[in-house]
């Protein structure tokens, strides 16, 4: 399934990535809405990102 959903999302999946000197950050997802699960082989997840300034 992640062979599809890398196709379908510019060849992000999950985690974090470095794309043109920032961070990109995918996540499976929590899983809460009113179409179908479509996650497949991983578990749910509600991510909690701390900001802080740079140096």
């Amino acid at each position: 399934m992640d062979q599809l959903v890398k196709r379908a999302n510019g060849g992000y999946v999950s985690g974090r990535y470095e794309v043109d000197g920032m961070t990109l950050y995918v996540s499976n997802g929590a899983g809460l809405w009113a179409g179908f699960p479509a996650r497949i082989g991983v578990p749910s997840e509600i991510t909690l990102l701390t900001l802080r300034r740079a140096p």
